[in-house]
């Protein structure tokens, strides 16, 4: 079997890496073979803030100050979940409402979803309806 004049591969040489000058490398770094504009370097030694309040008791109002901040505006922000199964789709439904005013805030599906299943689901059902009659129907000619 003759294959003719085949082809020949060979091997691409790897990239030669010349070190820039103009680069400082920082201590205790590692080599990368990123171009400089794509390595990152450390900003420094890290700095540690330690803020400690000169009374215990200042510490605990604060706490107690905090907590009632909280709990003034957690029944601003209450909002009560609920998990149903919608009928006429038979999809779960997660809706969440603002127990204050009563307003849906979210739900998934949302409600254009739900209504294009809904009509979805009809027109499948008359499908069928129709199918069903055309197939028991008998035609008698005499």
């Amino acid at each position: 079997m003759d294959l003719g004049n085949a082809p020949r591969v060979t091997g691409v040489a790897g990239v030669n890496i010349i070190p820039r000058s103009d680069v400082v490398a920082a201590r205790g770094s590692v080599t990368v073979e990123l171009p400089p504009e794509q390595t990152v370097q450390s900003a420094g030694e890290a700095v540690r803030v330690e803020i400690r309040t000169q009374d215990r008791r200042a510490q605990a109002s604060a706490d107690r100050s905090a907590a009632s901040r909280q709990s003034e505006q957690a029944p601003q922000d209450v909002i009560k979940s609920r998990l149903y199964i919608e009928p006429l789709t038979r999809s779960l439904v997660l809706q969440k409402k603002d127990m204050q005013t009563g307003e849906t805030t979210e739900q998934v599906p949302d409600e254009a979803t739900l209504k294009l299943r809904i009509y979805n689901r009809q027109l499948a059902e008359l499908a069928r309806e129709a199918s069903e009659t055309a197939a028991h129907s008998v035609e008698r000619t005499a």
